[in-house]
C-alpha cells in the first residue's frame, strides 16, 4: 500500500475524476466482530518506536479504526487476541517499512544504504533467539519483536511461512527500486509480493481455525487463488492510489503509468484497462474459489472466505483510513462501505474467463 511518508497530507491531490470503484460479486458479510482493543494496542506499539501519523482531526474517536477492521475481517471472536495483537504489529510494521524506506522518495538515491538495512532485517527476522543490540535500529528491532511474538504463539510451519512472505516483499521492494521500466509482466509478477502477498495469507491462516497442511497450502490450485487474490488488491490499490504516489513524490512504478507507457494510453484508458485487468482476475478468483470449496477441510474453507473478504476490506479501507483520506470529510465509517452502493461498481467490466497473457501467472488458469 502507499506511502505518506514526509508529506504534507493536505497537499496530495484526489484521484482525477470520480473515485475508482470494483464490483464485488459475492455476499459482503459485515465482520463478526472488531478487535478495537487489540488494535488501540498495536497502535501504541507502533507509536513505541517513532512511527506516527499526523493528526488531522484531533477529535477521531479511534485512530486505529482501519486496523481493528481489517483485523475483524481476518479472525473470529474465538481467534487468540495475542495472534491479532502479532498480525497487527506486523500489519503496522509493514506500513512503516513502505513509508521509511522501500517506498521512500529517495530510496533510489541510497539504495546501498536500503539493501544492507533489507539484509539486517532478513537475518534478524529468520533467527530465533537473536540478540538484539540497544542501537537497533526501530525497524530491525520492531521486526525483532513480532516474530518472537509470533513464535510464542503459532507453529513453527506458520513462522516460516510468515518469514517467507516478507522475504519476498523485501526482495521485491529492492528490486523496484533498480528497475526503470518494467513492463507488464514483470511488474506483476513483483506486485505479488510486494504488496503483500503470501503475508497476508500466512496471517489469516493464522487467525483461523488451525494451521493448514503443507500438502494442502503448497498445492497450485490454492497458491493460484492466493496470488490472484493478492494481485487483485495490489492492481485496485495501483488504481486508487496513482495520484496520491506522484505528489509523494515515489519513484516506484504502478501498474497505471506501466500501461500507459506501454500501450500508448491515455491516464483514462489506462484505468480502464487496469480495471479490466483486475476484474478477470476476479473472474479466476471465483472459478478457484468453485473448484476448492466442495472438497476443502476447514481450515482451508476459512483461508477461502478470508481471502474474499480481504478484498472487500481493501476497498474499506480506501474508502475509511487517514493514510487514503487525510480530510477528515473525506472518510468514511468503514460499515458504511458494504451499505453504500455507490462504493461499489454495479458489474464487473468483462466477461473474458480467458487467461490473461502474462507467463508469470497465466499459469494459474491451468487450476480452475
Amino acid at each position: 500500500m502507499s506511502s505518506t511518508s514526509g508529506v504534507d497530507q493536505k497537499a496530495i491531490p484526489a484521484q482525477k475524476g470520480p473515485r475508482p470503484r470494483f464490483h464485488y460479486p459475492l455476499p459482503m458479510p459485515e465482520p463478526s466482530h472488531v478487535p478495537r482493543d487489540v488494535a488501540a494496542r498495536a497502535q501504541v506499539w507502533k507509536e513505541s518506536y517513532g512511527w506516527t501519523e499526523p493528526v488531522t482531526d484531533p477529535n477521531f474517536e479511534f485512530p486505529g479504526i482501519a486496523m481493528g477492521w481489517c483485523l475483524g475481517r481476518f479472525s473470529t471472536p474465538e481467534t487468540s487476541k495475542a495472534v491479532l495483537h502479532a498480525v497487527g504489529c506486523l500489519l503496522e510494521w509493514s506500513f512503516a517499512i513502505d513509508d521509511e524506506v522501500l517506498d521512500h522518495p529517495d530510496a533510489r538515491s541510497r539504495s546501498s544504504e536500503v539493501i544492507r538495512l533489507v539484509s539486517q532485517i532478513t537475518h534478524v527476522m529468520e533467527s530465533p533467539g537473536y540478540r538484539l543490540p540497544k542501537d537497533a535500529l526501530p525497524l530491525v528491532a520492531a521486526i525483532h519483536d513480532v516474530m518472537e511474538q509470533m513464535r510464542a504463539q503459532c507453529t513453527p510451519t506458520q513462522v516460516a511461512r510468515v518469514s517467507t512472505g516478507l522475504r519476498c516483499i523485501l526482495a521485491s521492494g529492492v528490486h523496484k527500486i533498480h528497475m526503470d521500466e518494467p513492463d507488464e509482466d514483470e511488474y506483476l509478477a513483483l506486485r505479488i509480493h510486494d504488496v503483500g502477498g503470501y503475508t497476508y495469507a500466512s496471517m489469516i491462516e493464522m487467525c483461523g481455525p488451525a494451521p493448514i497442511p503443507d500438502e494442502v497450502w503448497n498445492a497450485p490450485a490454492v497458491r493460484a487463488l492466493i496470488g490472484c487474490a493478492v494481485l487483485l488488491v495490489g492492481v485496485e490499490n495501483d488504481v486508487v492510489s496513482y495520484h496520491k504516489e506522484k505528489a509523494e513524490g515515489q519513484t516506484s512504478p504502478n501498474f497505471v503509468g506501466i500501461l500507459e507507457a506501454a500501450r500508448g494510453l491515455s491516464f483514462d484508458q489506462a484505468v480502464a484497462a487496469a480495471i479490466e485487468t483486475r476484474d478477470r482476475l476476479m473472474l479466476l478468483f471465483l472459478r478457484l474459489r468453485e473448484r476448492l470449496l466442495p472438497t476443502a477441510e476447514t481450515p482451508l474453507r476459512y483461508l477461502i472466505d478470508r481471502l474474499g473478504q480481504l478484498i472487500i476490506a481493501n476497498t474499506e479501507v480506501t474508502r475509511c483510513a487517514r493514510r487514503y483520506n487525510p480530510p477528515p470529510a473525506q472518510r468514511m465509517a468503514p460499515e458504511d462501505v458494504i451499505r453504500t452502493p455507490e462504493c461499489w461498481a454495479p458489474s464487473l467490466s468483462t466477461s473474458d474467463t480467458s487467461p490473461l497473457p502474462y507467463p508469470s501467472i497465466s499459469w494459474w488458469w491451468d487450476h480452475c
